[in-house]
This record gives structure tokens, C-alpha cells and sequence, in this order.
């Protein structure tokens, strides 16, 4: 912390060079500096005395500020009876002063305490110590934000690439089938690219099918990504996705995972005293936080979606306790003030996905934009471009006095056929007691948009309404309606209701139902009941009833684990109709595979699937599961068989190399990485036993561990008269430059040797020179015996 210039008695006090004539002269002149500078004594020069001057003397004085001990003396002068501060002191305080008149002294300006409103003090000679007493609009605001701004920087990938397969075979007495789904990707620091290949009826009447193919090209700084190639719209509230195959560029809000787009509550307050405060949230303690007097602000608190509350519970110094409590409504589907979203795509509409490998369509340019313009309000905007048809639509959504969410949207089309429109009202509410909310979306005859075949028309009515009713202990209630008028079809109309409580250890009970309003469907019921049998096992039972149809089932299954190991399923059905099933699945570092066999309708049907994959990296193939996420490549030295950890979960073990590759990393993320100390030998150096690796999306991070063979050896070294090199010689390879001291009895350690070396030792101005060869590494530390240095007297 910078502090002030300090006067000349301040210096003499702390002990300035004496003989310096500048600082004070002699002890002599510090000691009259002083006895002139002291209260009642003239700080005016006798030759000056005559002038109107005010008279100024120099106090230095221990500061307490609302009874708070600063830790600090501070250089104060004396005016009149009046106490002046120093204005870069005042700024440290956080104290709120003006800069009018003030005293400059020894090139520091000064200001008047009694200037300041609000602020009283009193000096105690007696201990040299001032007390000064503020209230909190005194003090300079101060805020806390919960917004990590220390996001981790992920690393730019090298050259690699990754494959995927996935490979399914089923039979029955009469006819079997195998298909296969692979996947090819290359990553480099310029993103990443994949592409999807599907076998169909493989062996037979094999057909190859490509899905989609796909460059991301991923911007952390700027939330952005760009894709290149096959890929899906993104859309407002009230438009529809379809796979094009062009170019998008996008916000991507993943690229920065600890990134909150909503508008976060915040509560201001102030403090008499410091004090510390607990922050609760729905009465939950979140944070204790530390608060300096005066006005405060917290900000970005972090909240649940919905209606909640918040508390912050202060107590200062005397034990005195404060309440702040603040009620907030979180609305994920609004931005913060300033916040955009948008997706701008161009390019061509793709047919018959999974039928077909090129089959595009019309060309489509389309975008969509979204802008916090408050934390109330978002609004957006939606447009779709064809040869022939053209859409463009506006819509928003405002926070009501924390009421809940209102949408609302209109939209309209043109096309050869004529003009439509479409309407759209909504309303969210998520609370801890009630939710309730409901959408309604209308459109014309002519109405058209992407998504839609040519001869296809928009649904007349699309709509839905819900309520959640908590009970406390006695579970939760879930209402809802649907309903669907379409043109060309039949449409939906039906009430939804389903019940759910948790019976503690003993499992969880849910309870459903379907009910049609108009009468064109059947009345379904469904009762369920589950319970844990372990760390990885269930137990449940389902029954279902609706018209013509009763039918319960009984499972039993066990998950994989996260690891290598074996899981299961059993499951039967009896009722209208029997099934029974049975399957075991096993996991290990390099794959998945599962045994499926099942009796349905008299026949019997057997599956079998086998998936992994393999990443190439530093010129080396790697065998692994399914690369679904980012991984990593680790070196440890060339150790082999050193258990390598991430989140402290045992995940992999060094090869022959010492390389391993680590699975299933979070993207733009700490990934925490370790090494087993336990495993590398005695005689390894180890600088570093954990990383961590934040790689970029499905793109492959090397994490090369500063763990390597300990190379020093030790050596004795002595002279021609039969006596040991004097300690505080120093000796180092001929070659390089670092040195290394001799000790005791000519001893010395020294590291950095090659198969064949020579040693240079010093001892005042005189050196000798002998060679030396690289010890064997079985030994943690060689000791290579005696060397004769000729030409060194002690």
C-alpha cells in the first residue's frame, strides 16, 4: 500500500541516516526538529514569526476508527485546534472527504477532520491515540460480487484426431442383423471436426449412410462458436429447428461453464462497524462474508431459478445482530441487462436425415438475436429467408414485480399461397410453495415457416397449461392440459396428472395419468415403485392399465460402474402380454459390451453391442472407451504402471512410455489430474504430483508431469597429498555452467551428468580437471568413490 510522503520528525523518528544533513543532520538536529515540531512549540521559523501563518505542529498518533484498531500510525497536524489528515490517508479509510482548501505540508495536502460530515474524534494525549467515530454514509461504498472472474484459460489442442465405433448385431430363429455407427474426429488449435458414419443390415444388403459432418470452431473470450458443415438452427420461442448443411455462428454460453446469462439478485446495506455476515438463500446458509463500514453491495448472488428469498443476517463488533431480508424472482429464460444471444445459420436444408447421405434441399438463410435490454425485459427477434417464403417475427419477455414471467410473441409469413400470422401469450411462475404457468400459441390458415413441408399446415391452436403443488413430507402434485388442434389430422386434447413421494430408505412411490377430454382416447394409469438395493442397484415394479391393456413388470438392474465392472438387468412383464428379459453388460478401460436376451410373443431375440474407441496423439494410438468428451494424454517420465487420478477417481495407468490416456474431461473446465506418488521409484525427481488439464471441446490436452530419474550422484574428491578437497570448493561438468559446493571430507553432489563427463573443481583460483563416468541408474544415488584433482594445493 502506497503510503504518504513522511515529514522530516516523522523520518528522524523511524530512524533516517543519520549523517545525512538533508534528513536532519547530526542527533542534535533531529532532536530540535523534534522539540519544535511538538504541541506548543512554533513550526514556524523565528525569522518568519511576524507573518500571519497559521501556527502547525506534527502529531503522530495511533488510529482507531469506529473502535476498530487500524494497526497503524499515521502523521497528523495540529491547526488552530483543529486535526488535519492526510488526504491519501482519508482514501485509505475509505472516509469521504472534500478537496477544498486544503494544507499542503512537506508536499502532502492535508484536510480538516472537522470538514467531514458525520465524522467526529477526540485525541488522547495520554496514549498518543485518535479515535474517530463515522457513520456509514461516511465511508466510500464498497461491493462483493459472487462472479468468478478468474475463469480457468484452456489450452489450445495439438495436432490428434479420435474413433469412434459402436457395433449392434440382434437375431431371431429366422433372420440376424448388424449394423455399425463410427465416428471420425481431428482436432487441432484451429477446433474440431467429426464425422458420422451409419452401416446399415451389414453382410447382406449393406447400405452406408453419412450423417452429419461438422467443423466447431470454438471463441471461450467471446462466448461464440462457428460450425461449418452439417448442423441444427437454433430458434426463438416460437420457431422450429431443422438441420441445414452450411455455416452457423452462434453465442455458446458452455464455453465459459461458471457463465450465468439470467439476471442474479443483489442486496445493499450498511455498516456502522465492521462486521460479518451469513448469507442464506431459501434458508440456506450459501456464504459468510466480511464487511467493511459503510455502505455495501453484494451482487450476482447465486440463486435457483423461480420465486425465492434471500437473507443476510450482519453482526458487528458489539455482538449486535441486523436482518436484511429480500424477496427475488430468478427467470432463466431472461438475459442480464446489456446480454445478447443470437444464431445466424446459412446454408441448405437437409431431407431424410439417417435415409439418406446428401439429400439437400432449398437454400435458407436464418437468424435469431436476443438482447437483455433490462433485467426485466428480453426481447428478441426471428427471421426466415427462402427464394420463396420469407418469415420474420418479434417477441420478449418481462419479469412482473417478481411475480413470474410473461411471453409474448407475433409473427408473420409470406409465400406464394398467400400471407399468415401467429400469436403467442405465455406465463411462467417457479415457486418453493406453487408453479404454475401455461403457453397458447395461434395461427392462420396461410401461416408458414422452416420446418414445415410444402403442403404441411401450421397447427391451428398449440397449447398447455401446469401446476405443481408441493405437500410438504407427503410428496408433490403435478396438473397439467394439453391441448393440439391440427388442419390435416386429428389433434390432442387431454388432461395429465401424476403424484410422486419419496418414502425415505424405504424408495419412491409415483403415481400417473393420462385423461382424454374429448373422449378420442383411451384412459391410461400407471403406478410405479422403486428402491435402492445398493450403491448401483434397483429394484422395481410398474403396473399399467388403460383400455384392453393391464400389464406389470418387475426389474432388477445394476449399473455399470464409473471404472471397470459388470453390470445386469432382469426384467419380466405379465399381464396382456409376456416379456420376459435378461442382460449382463461389462465395462473395462478400452470398451463397453452387453449380452442382451429376450422371450416376447414366442420368439426369442438376442442382442449384442460392443463400443469404443481410440485417439492418436504424439504419434501413438491409444485404445479407449467411447471418446464422447474432451480427453487427455499424460506423460509420467517413462514409468510404467503408475495409477493416474481425476476428481481422486482412479481412471488409468501409465503403458510402457509412461503415457496414459484419461477419459471423459469436462470441456473449458479444471480437470484436477494425479499422480500415485506410491508408484514412481525411489530415485525419480518429482517437481509436480497434479495438473490441471482444461481442454478445449472433444479436443485431446497433453499433460507432461515434471517427474523424471534423479540424475545426481555423489562423489569424493581429493588431492595429491592425500587430503580431501577443502570445503567451500566448488566443482561443476565441464560444459555447463551450474556449480556445485564441496563439502565435508571432499564430498560433493552433483547432477547433470552424461555417459562420459569431465569435472572442473575450484579451490582460490586453482582448478583441476577429471573424468567421470554415468553411474548405473539402479541406484537411487550413486556414490561414484574417490577422484584424484592434481595441480590444487590446500
Amino acid at each position: 500500500m502506497r503510503q504518504p510522503p513522511r515529514s522530516r520528525k516523522a523520518r528522524c523518528l523511524a530512524g533516517a541516516p543519520r549523517s545525512s544533513a538533508k534528513n536532519g543532520g547530526s542527533i542534535a538536529g533531529c532532536l530540535l526538529l523534534i522539540a519544535f515540531a511538538t504541541p506548543g512549540w512554533s513550526a514556524v521559523p523565528p525569522e518568519t514569526a511576524g507573518t500571519r501563518r497559521p501556527q502547525e505542529s506534527e502529531l503522530l498518533l495511533r488510529v482507531y476508527i469506529n473502535r476498530e484498531d487500524k494497526q497503524e500510525t499515521a502523521l497528523f497536524l495540529k491547526r488552530e485546534g483543529n486535526i488535519l489528515a492526510a488526504g491519501t490517508d482519508l482514501e485509505r479509510w475509505r472516509l469521504r472527504w472534500s478537496a477544498s482548501a486544503p494544507v499542503h505540508h512537506d508536499g502532502t495536502a492535508y484536510f480538516e477532520l472537522s470538514s467531514v460530515k458525520g465524522l467526529s474524534y477526540r485525541v488522547e494525549e495520554a496514549t498518543q491515540t485518535l479515535w474517530i467515530e463515522a457513520g456509514p454514509d461516511v465511508f466510500e461504498a464498497t461491493s462483493q460480487s459472487f462472479q468468478d472472474a478468474n475463469r480457468p484459460q484452456p489450452v489450445k489442442a495439438s495436432l490428434g484426431g479420435f474413433v469412434n465405433y459402436n457395433l449392434f448385431g440382434q437375431g431371431t430363429a429366422s433372420r440376424a442383423q448388424f449394423n455399425a455407427l463410427t465416428e471420425f474426429g481431428v482436432f487441432s488449435r484451429w477446433g474440431v471436426g467429426t464425422n458420422q458414419l451409419l452401416g446399415r443390415d451389414l453382410g447382406k444388403a449393406s447400405q452406408f449412410i453419412r450423417l452429419d459432418t461438422t467443423w466447431n470452431m470454438d471463441l471461450p473470450d467471446q462466448l461464440s462458436t462457428f460450425r461449418f458443415g452439417d448442423t441444427i438452427t437454433r430458434t426463438g420461442s416460437w420457431g422450429r429447428a431443422v438441420r441445414v448443411g452450411g455455416a452457423q455462428w452462434a453465442t455458446n454460453f458452455a464455453t465459459q461453464p461458471g457463465f450465468i446469462t439470467f439476471p442474479l439478485p443483489s442486496l445493499k446495506g450498511e455498516a456502522a462497524l465492521p462486521s460479518t455476515a451469513d448469507l442464506f438463500l431459501n434458508n440456506t446458509l450459501i456464504r459468510g462474508i466480511q464487511l467493511a463500514p459503510g455502505p455495501f453491495s453484494i451482487t450476482n448472488i447465486p440463486v435457483l431459478s423461480g420465486q425465492g428469498e434471500i437473507q443476510l443476517v450482519t453482526q458487528d463488533l458489539l455482538g449486535r445482530e441486523h436482518v436484511i431480508t429480500q424477496p427475488y424472482y430468478a427467470g432463466p429464460n431472461l438475459l442480464r441487462k446489456g446480454l445478447q444471444d443470437f444464431s445466424y445459420e446459412l446454408g441448405f436444408i437437409r431431407e431424410n436425415f439417417g435415409f439418406a447421405s446428401n439429400d439437400y434441399g432449398r437454400a435458407l438463410a436464418m437468424g435469431t438475436h436476443r438482447l437483455g435490454f433490462t433485467d426485466q425485459f428480453t426481447g428478441e427477434a426471428h427471421a426466415e429467408l427462402f427464394q420463396d417464403q420469407q418469415t420474420l417475427g418479434f417477441g420478449g419477455a418481462w419479469l412482473w414485480d417478481r411475480l413470474g414471467v410473461f411471453n409474448a410473441a407475433a409473427a408473420g409469413s409470406h409465400q406464394e399461397q398467400g400471407t399468415g400470422g401467429l400469436i403467442q401469450f405465455g406465463f411462467q411462475r417457479q415457486a418453493i410453495n406453487l408453479s404454475f404457468g401455461g403457453l397458447v400459441q395461434l395461427t392462420s390458415r396461410d401461416f408458414t415457416q422452416a420446418g414445415l413441408a410444402a403442403s404441411q399446415p401450421a397447427p391451428a391452436i398449440l397449447g398447455e397449461a401446469h401446476v405443481g403443488l408441493p405437500l410438504n413430507s407427503w410428496g408433490f402434485v403435478n396438473l397439467g392440459y394439453i391441448r393440439q388442434n391440427y388442419r390435416d389430422r386429428q389433434g390432442i386434447n387431454a388432461m395429465t396428472a401424476s403424484y410422486n413421494l419419496t418414502l425415505g430408505d424405504w424408495g419412491f412411490l409415483s403415481l400417473s395419468a393420462f385423461l382424454p377430454v374429448d373422449g378420442t382416447g383411451n384412459t391410461t394409469f400407471l403406478l410405479g415403485f422403486t428402491r435402492a438395493l445398493g450403491e448401483r442397484t434397483t429394484g422395481s415394479i410398474t403396473h399399467t392399465t388403460s383400455a384392453g391393456y393391464d400389464q406389470t413388470e418387475l426389474r432388477l438392474q445394476r449399473n455399470l460402474p464409473v471404472g471397470t465392472g459388470v453390470g445386469y438387468r432382469l426384467a419380466a412383464g405379465i399381464g396382456t402380454s409376456e416379456r420376459f428379459e435378461g442382460g449382463i453388460s461389462l465395462q473395462n478401460q478400452i470398451g463397453t459390451y452387453a449380452l442382451d436376451v429376450t422371450h416376447y410373443q414366442n420368439e426369442n431375440i438376442i442382442r449384442g453391442q460392443a463400443a469404443g474407441g481410440f485417439a492418436v496423439m504424439r504419434n501413438k494410438v491409444f485404445l479407449s472407451r467411447e471418446i464422447t468428451d474432451s480427453f487427455g494424454i499424460v506423460q509420467v517420465g517413462h514409468y510404467p504402471d503408475v495409477r493416474i487420478y481425476a476428481f481422486n477417481q482412479p481412471v488409468a495407468k501409465t503403458d510402457r512410455d509412461g503415457m496414459a490416456l484419461i477419459p471423459r474431461l469436462l470441456p473449458y473446465q479444471n480437470n484436477p489430474i494425479r499422480v500415485e506418488e506410491a508408484d514412481l521409484p525411489l530415485n525419480a525427481r518429482i517437481d509436480a504430483l497434479q495438473l490441471d488439464a482444461v481442454p478445449y471441446f472433444r479436443s485431446g490436452i497433453l499433460l507432461d508431469f515434471p517427474i523424471k530419474p534423479l540424475d545426481g550422484v555423489v562423489l569424493e574428491i581429493t588431492l595429491e597429498n592425500g587430503q580431501a578437497m577443502p570445503a567451500g570448493a566448488t566443482v561443476r561438468v565441464v560444459g555447463a555452467e551450474q556449480e556445485f559446493p564441496v563439502g565435508l571430507r571432499g564430498q560433493a553432489y552433483v547432477t547433470g551428468l552424461t555417459q562420459q563427463n569431465r569435472l572442473r573443481a575450484t579451490w582460490r583460483g586453482q582448478s583441476c580437471e577429471f573424468p567421470v563416468q554415468a553411474p548405473d541408474r539402479q541406484d537411487p544415488l550413486p556414490n561414484l568413490g574417490t577422484h584424484l584433482c592434481t595441480g590444487v594445493q590446500p
